[in-house]
């Protein structure tokens, strides 16, 4: 680790227990250690924590983890948690042809790369998507379309899966997109405070119901695939017939997201908004540093 971003880390470390008690603690090892957790898994992960000289027991426990994630975390997932809802308006399609026949029937549609995050990968269905459908199919060897909403409200359910046939609730996450698929920043604000605020638009009853049947369907699908772990619904309030109805899953991240960590910090006391700002940019008044310099962005908390 080059030396100016070790010693970058430990005082961001440091104002980090200063905001929040004892907190993250930069190593430059992982000999000895009994336990990782990282934000997610991947066949990458298990590389880093092997160059990080995690202990061999450990990567071997873990190895077999990395295709379960994988698999888990194409998107078909998601519309596997759909049909058990009994929805079936996503579509995973394996040529043009297929695209261009759920184009008829929705005129306006989201394509998907089948593993992405992030918002890239997403794309409207504006102009001609032959070229990109075909070089997605090509390379994932399929592409996920799902109809595009009127959408008001985005937020997250968040869960986690032990493994053995359990998924907990955790709590809820309210971001914002800014009118693209890309994620802009979560509201820094309470479980009661975003139920309320989903609560609004579909009455509280509807809302608890969603999430116990989310909840059971996330069961069932984790069950099946041998997953265990967070796990982040993407969710979106959008105007219906009639007043405002809820898609239930527009994406399951099988990892840990910003939501989670929005959760946390509310839960420490912080409320405002978390947002990312280029790195080497000068932080906003106020704002607390929750991400070491050493990459493109930093992620702030400006509080209110």
């Amino acid at each position: 680790v080059p030396r100016g971003l070790l010693d970058e880390a430990r005082r961001w470390a440091e104002a980090t227990a200063e905001c929040f008690g004892e907190g993250p603690r930069p190593v430059v090892t992982l000999a000895g250690i009994d336990a990782v957790e990282p934000w997610g898994w991947s066949a990458y992960t298990l590389r880093l924590l092997e160059k990080a000289g995690c202990p061999e027991a450990l990567l071997r426990r873990h190895s077999s983890r990395i295709e379960v994630h994988r698999q888990f975390s194409h998107r078909r997932t998601a519309a596997e948690v759909l049909r058990r809802l009994g929805d079936n308006s996503v579509v995973e399609a394996r040529s043009w042809q297929e695209v261009e026949r759920f184009a008829t029937e929705h005129p306006a549609f989201y394509l998907k790369a089948p593993w992405s995050s992030s918002g890239r990968g997403v794309f409207r269905s504006i102009g001609n998507l032959r070229e990109l459908a075909e070089g997605i199919i090509r390379r994932q060897g399929s592409v996920m379309l799902e109809p595009a909403y009127d959408g008001v409200q985005d937020f997250a359910m968040l869960f986690r899966a032990d493994g053995a046939g359990a998924v907990r609730f955790e709590g809820y996450s309210l971001f914002d997109t800014e009118g693209t698929p890309s994620y802009t920043g979560n509201r820094l604000l309470t479980d009661d405070n975003i139920e309320a605020c989903i609560a609004g638009y579909v009455g509280r009853e509807k809302l608890t119901k969603l999430r116990e049947q989310v909840a059971g369907a996330l069961d069932e699908t984790a069950t099946a695939h041998g997953y265990r772990g967070p796990l982040g619904v993407d969710m979106l309030v959008y105007r219906s017939t009639g007043g405002y109805a809820v898609a239930p899953c527009l994406e399951v991240n099988c990892r840990y997201t910003m939501g989670f960590v929005a959760h946390a910090l509310v839960k420490r006391g912080l409320k405002g908004r978390m947002t990312a700002i280029p790195d080497g940019s000068p932080l906003p008044g106020g704002a607390v540093l929750l991400s070491p310099a050493g990459g493109s962005y930093r992620f702030v908390a400006l509080p209110h």
